[in-house]
């Protein structure tokens, strides 16, 4: 028969009748459980009622998870799934696995750990306050995967060490040993759940260290020792289809990566360093809906334009902005509004980064003589209705793209300019004449990608003295809005910030703006024409969206060259 809890806890902590009466009766009107209700109104320590439920149930009770915690065992399952469901699996005997719980009643959790680890499972109880406690240490920053990172460097530093002297296929066999598959599946799989759109792995003297950038920031996640490196190289550039013998050379390579379903392209680049081969991998993922207008961050006026802009049957439009600004995200958004049109479209990129049906792309390859400019003739006689180039960046395929511009083709380009406005004056720089400019170009987008604050721990606060200081002197003319902080949580992975949002700046090419350029008047005199018509710049669209609580004042002076840009409004 089992005890009533009451009689277990009149017997450790001397517990009397009206306390307990009246804690059930609270419980019965609350729906509260009565245990909670003994800590919280009666002020029963949470470890007390927890040791009486083990013994009301005969199971053994942990006070506390300090070094017992399985990490060996957590790899085997998502850490997500210890995220969010209240266990933690313990070390001990290797054919029975014991799962710490704070719910005895539970039985969702112990089916789906069951339908996951093909052994026994011993239920043993702690409290709530040491299931926040154990998973805030583990999950808190990188501290779970630089342990499972040591974890599987030390056992493979235990199997062997690494000599510069083995033959191409002594490295090939033990780049297959266990340890090292780990650790790039580790490497691999942390990226991807912490949103990272790259992976470097970099190395030095003694070590190596692997950086993860997220949100347009890198920030280091662990190292490697010298041993575990070059095996750990030379299994990405097996994976991604390059020469692991050839050392001295940079190379560039492709992998297919797979989890929890999605997939995932990665783009690797090797480079030769003084102290061994760097390594980059950019994250590129498979998700059509990544690729739509109303995800980037243009407003909803904004949209409509950019509508009717892709939607014109021939001229050029530019997307401009630095490397990393999300350039490439716009230009594939576009395209994927209008895939579906019955029209011809084609691409030249280097390398191809999304993946569209309906739509033809092709890879340069210098080496075959694929480049912009050739490939774009021979496009040319595809009968194409649109034609995407990845980047304008010499004379010749600027005459080229104009010429299809003028001939029946809608072209989509990049350019990288600071502003807009700057645009028309690389086009000159070019080469290409001015009244070419202003009959082909109907229309310029700049952008910039912005941190957003994270939704659930951001909160209205005061702007630091330092950030005055520096709006006031870069942006004197702009008040200084009302601004949120970032302030970090588990779900922001204490950063503050949460995925990245554009801010945009778009000139439609009319009458007067054409005559403008045809003359070859100054960038000045364009900019304040396009100010006195309501244009909306870069820093308008970042202080709204500052405003709007979506990111900082310090995210806005970070990406926008203001000094470069800026001019009295």
């Amino acid at each position: 028969m089992i005890p009533k809890l009451g009689d277990i806890l009149k017997r450790i902590y001397d517990t009397d009748d009206p306390t307990l009466d009246n804690a059930a009766r609270d419980s019965a009107e609350k729906g509260v459980r009565i245990g909670e209700i003994l800590t919280v109104n009666y002020g029963i320590p949470e470890k007390v009622i927890y040791k009486a439920l083990a013994s009301q149930f005969d199971m053994e009770f942990f006070p506390s998870l300090e070094s017992v915690v399985s990490i060996d065992i957590m790899r085997e399952f998502s850490s997500e799934f210890f995220k969010e469901n209240q266990c933690l699996p313990l070390i001990g005997d290797p054919d029975t696995l014991r799962l710490a719980v704070c719910d005895p009643f539970d039985l969702d959790i112990l089916m789906q750990v069951q339908l996951t680890i093909d052994r026994k499972i011993k239920i043993v109880l702690t409290t709530p306050s040491e299931i926040e406690l154990m998973r805030s240490k583990l999950f808190k920053g990188d501290t779970m995967f630089k342990q499972f990172a040591g974890k599987i460097t030390r056992e493979y530093e235990r199997q062997l060490q690494i000599d510069d002297s083995l033959s191409e296929d002594e490295i090939r066999e033990r780049t297959e040993a266990e340890p090292v598959v780990q650790m790039v599946s580790l490497i691999f799989n942390e990226a991807i759940k912490l949103g990272a759109s790259d992976i470097h792995v970099e190395p030095s003297e003694h070590i190596a260290v692997v950086r993860f950038r997220i949100d347009g920031m890198l920030k280091q996640y662990t190292e490697v020792t010298k041993w575990m490196f070059s095996p750990l190289t030379s299994r990405i550039k097996i994976l991604a289809d390059l020469d692991i013998a050839e050392k001295r050379i940079p190379q560039d390579g492709r992998i297919r990566h797979t989890i929890n379903g999605q997939l995932f392209d990665f783009r690797v680049s090797t480079l030769p360093t003084h102290f061994g081969e760097k390594t980059v991998i950019r994250v590129l993922k498979h998700d059509i809906k990544l690729l739509d207008i109303a995800n980037l961050g243009i407003s909803p006026s904004e949209q409509k334009i950019m509508t009717e802009l892709i939607n014109k049957p021939q001229g050029m439009i530019f997307v401009t902005g630095p490397t990393g600004s999300g350039k490439s995200s716009t230009l594939f958004a576009c395209l994927n509004k209008i895939r579906h049109k019955a029209i011809n479209i084609t691409t030249i990129e280097n390398p191809i980064e999304y993946k569209l049906e309906g739509i033809n792309q092709v890879q340069i390859n210098e080496k075959a003589g694929v480049t912009f400019a050739a490939a774009l003739r021979s496009i040319l006689r595809q009968d194409p209705d649109v034609i995407l180039v990845g980047e304008i960046r010499d004379k010749e395929t600027a005459q080229i793209a104009v010429q299809a511009s003028q001939t029946g083709h809608l072209v989509l380009s990049t350019l990288h300019t600071n502003d807009a406005v700057s645009a028309i004056t690389r086009l000159r720089d070019l080469g290409i004449p001015g009244f070419l400019i202003s009959s082909s170009l109907v229309g310029i987008v700049a952008q910039r990608l912005v941190r957003v604050l994270c939704p659930h721990c951001k909160k209205e606060s005061e702007i630091s003295e330092d950030i005055q200081i520096k709006w006031k002197s870069l942006l004197g003319a702009y008040s200084l809005p009302k601004a949120y902080s970032a302030q970090g949580c588990d779900k922001c992975n204490y950063t503050g910030y949460k995925g990245r949002i554009g801010i945009f700046e778009i000139v439609t090419v009319n009458e007067n703006l054409r005559s403008l350029i045809a003359d070859n008047i100054p960038e000045s005199v364009i900019r304040k024409t396009l100010r006195e018509t309501g244009f909306k710049t870069l820093i308008q669209d970042g202080i709204m969206k500052i405003e709007q609580g979506m990111t900082t004042p310090e995210e806005l002076l970070r990406v926008v060259l203001v000094e470069d840009i800026i001019a009295a409004p």
